[in-house]
């Protein structure tokens, strides 16, 4: 076995991959002085190999350097690799791969169409901890990728523009208006926040005004409201040994949490500190963004 060729190829797919020496080492478990040994002329053990090849996007023979050993199906190869990882953190670690593969895009353009905004003294933008998160959005002709990375709460969000636009797949204004200003009213966002931790389970108005501190006249009538505006609340008919009453629950709390989470973003203001529009001509109205570009 020519050890010096395997750490040579091993080198040699990480960085066509992109990747560095401490991130292919958390992948396969191992520190970032284990992957550098590797290419110096040391060898990993040879029960790693399945593993390297598979974060490498490789077959075991392409780390021996034989022919036609690449994978081309980026699907298996990525199942094979998000098989490899604990279950518990494999959401996070397809947020961060998202996270990596936008800089990486952005890192690839024209430095003069990248605006870099640097926090001020003292200044907190996002994250429990205090600490300052980098929020990134690129923007080209395809659509959008927009997220934050942190070690606290990473999200990523993925929007190829339709050919058609977006406008078609979005709610009329009088949808949004209705939405919002359901939202907008006293009481509403305690309900949703009480619904959200309750999940689908159902709860008369009763309860639920018990602990949101409404009036249980006033928890029904936003109840009703929500659940014809959001889509997310199902309201129920149930029969008690005193009569029917109305019953409600949540259906869909990770609606609840992506709203406010992108409405937080939405509200912040200018905290982006990495930004990249690349062919910019983005619109709601895709008509509206070709007569501009002519």
């Amino acid at each position: 076995m020519d050890i010096k060729l395997i750490g040579n190829q091993i080198q040699k797919f990480r960085r066509e991959r992109g990747l560095t020496q401490k991130q292919l080492g958390e992948a396969v478990g191992v520190s970032t002085q284990a992957v550098s040994q590797w290419e110096n002329g040391g060898a990993p053990d040879i029960s790693l190999l399945p593993a390297i090849g598979d974060i490498l996007g490789v077959t075991v023979d392409a780390l021996f350097g034989r022919e036609g050993g690449e994978v081309r199906d980026m699907t298996d190869t990525f199942l094979r690799w998000l098989r490899s990882v604990p279950e518990r953190e494999r959401l996070s670690r397809i947020t961060r791969l998202l996270w990596e593969a936008e800089l990486y895009g952005v890192s690839n353009i024209n430095l003069g169409q990248i605006r870099i905004n640097y926090p001020t003294e003292g200044e907190t933008a996002w994250g429990s901890s205090g600490a300052i998160l980098m929020r990134t959005v690129m923007g080209t002709g395809s659509g959008y990728i927009m997220g934050v990375g942190s070690d606290d709460y990473s999200y990523m969000g993925v929007f190829p523009e339709p050919e058609e636009g977006y406008e078609r797949y979005l709610l009329g204004d009088e949808k949004y208006r209705s939405l919002f200003g359901a939202l907008a009213t006293p009481g509403a966002m305690e309900i949703l926040r009480y619904l959200c931790r309750s999940r689908e389970s159902y709860y008369v108005p009763e309860v639920v005004a018990r602990n949101t501190g409404l009036e249980s006249a006033e928890a029904e009538r936003l109840l009703d409201i929500l659940a014809d505006v959001t889509g997310q609340i199902v309201k129920r008919e149930i029969t008690l040994p005193e009569g029917p009453v109305s019953a409600y629950a949540m259906m869909d709390d990770g609606g609840l949490v992506a709203l406010l989470t992108f409405a937080r973003w939405f509200c912040q203001g200018d905290h982006t500190y990495l930004t990249a529009n690349i062919l910019r001509g983005q619109s709601l109205d895709r008509g509206e963004a070709r007569n501009e570009k002519a």
